[in-house]
């Protein structure tokens, strides 16, 4: 029982903002796949390219959830600010989604483009890609982070 009721906090209301869970993954995912396509060009081993295309697919699908997360707390905790750290936040998670679908279009249904040359274009076209994602993720999250832990 607790004597002192300004310190009896079994009645606190927090909630959690799960955006702040949610859009780890796609970061991790984008980071994974660029690195996984680094390793594939340079080392050459197939599992490597397959490593790429696994991360990028769920960087993709866990993408959705991700924006339609941070879209919802914009508007419920910031009352749809519109400050310039939230319109770049958005233009940039638009940008990557389109990125990331297109890649993974290309990817999964055009595999026969992929020829085994590491010297084809569409191996360092796909490598770009994934380098934006990356870099987009990064720029993500060191605004994210800007706006967590002010």
């Amino acid at each position: 029982m607790v004597t002192n009721p300004e310190l009896d906090n079994s009645k606190s209301v927090y909630h959690e903002h799960w955006h702040v869970f949610i859009i780890h993954f796609p970061i991790s995912f984008f980071v994974a796949a660029f690195g996984f396509q680094i390793m594939h060009l340079f080392t050459r081993p197939e599992c490597f390219e397959e490593a790429t295309n696994v991360s990028l697919i769920a960087g993709t699908i866990v993408m959705i959830p991700a924006i339609w997360s941070g879209w919802h707390t914009w508007k419920k905790s910031y009352k749809g600010a519109h400050v310039p750290i939230f319109q770049r936040k958005i233009i940039i998670a638009f940008i990557m989604l389109g990125l990331s679908f297109g890649l993974t279009i290309w990817r999964v249904f055009f595999i026969e483009v992929f020829v085994h040359s590491l010297i084809s274009p569409e191996h360092w076209v796909y490598l770009i890609g994934n380098t934006l994602l990356m870099m987009g993720a990064s720029v993500e999250g060191y605004y994210g982070g800007r706006l967590n832990h002010r």
